[in-house]
């Protein structure tokens, strides 16, 4: 956490939940998220220490971070703690007209443009965490139950791709795209077009990007994004 950070936090617990109670602590740290207390790419306390902070047990903090990153609120990183992302509106308000404005074709026609160019800087910049991480989106892809489920994991795999460029306006502008994926004309979209076949593919595809991405091979992850992103809009919407 940088200096200026934790001079910003207050010594002592502020106004606590009470025990055990992991909805009032999402509510309570959802306030402190949207204050000026951490900005945007701040790291935030351990769940150790928030636990101390407000008086609560580990599960309770580890419950209301997992329904802090679901509101899209934190990014949490395996082996570097939790940081700010700021929430799908205000990303949106900040890059695009308004998320109501976003059509799904409009959507994956930007996303088209802009995701392979990402493979250089991801390539580049990738650190083992962030490999790891986009081995954990591919393995929870595969051992989706759900069409939900599964693009709630593909979702977060292309989201995984943007982190490791470490650009945070590559980043935000990855989010404020990915907010069309909560609207339900996508969810439609994917439930009508989402066949077993389609599925496999989609993961197969997946399967080598994250390949390419590990063997830092910037040529082909760039290529496969691309053929990936047509495959998307092929299926979806016949072009």
């Amino acid at each position: 956490m940088s200096s200026e950070a934790r001079d910003r936090e207050p010594s002592g617990p502020v106004n606590g939940p009470p025990r055990g109670d992991a909805e009032s602590l999402r509510k309570l740290l959802g306030q402190e998220i949207g204050s000026s207390r951490w900005r945007i790419g701040d790291k935030l306390p351990t769940e150790r220490e928030l636990g101390e902070t407000y008086g609560v047990a580990r599960n309770t903090v580890r419950r209301a971070l997992q329904v802090l990153e679901q509101e899209k609120l934190i990014i949490r990183h395996v082996g570097r703690g939790t940081f700010k992302a700021g929430d799908a509106s205000s990303v949106t308000s900040a890059f695009l007209p308004s998320a109501g404005s976003l059509s799904p074709a409009g959507v994956v026609e930007c996303r088209l443009i802009f995701e392979p160019e990402l493979a250089h800087l991801a390539v580049a910049r990738a650190t083992q965490v962030d490999l790891d991480r986009l081995a954990q989106c591919l393995r929870g892809g595969e051992t989706a139950t759900t069409v939900e489920d599964f693009e709630r994991w593909d979702g977060a795999l292309h989201e995984a791709i943007a982190q490791a460029t470490h650009n945070q306006t590559i980043v935000a502008m990855a989010q404020a795209l990915a907010v069309v994926r909560t609207r339900g004309e996508w969810g439609q979209l994917k439930a009508r077009s989402m066949t077993v076949e389609h599925r496999r593919a989609l993961h197969a595809q997946h399967a080598n990007i994250v390949a390419s991405l590990i063997d830092r091979d910037r040529d082909a992850a760039r290529t496969q994004l691309r053929e990936h992103i047509l495959y998307v809009r092929k299926y979806m919407f016949g072009e």
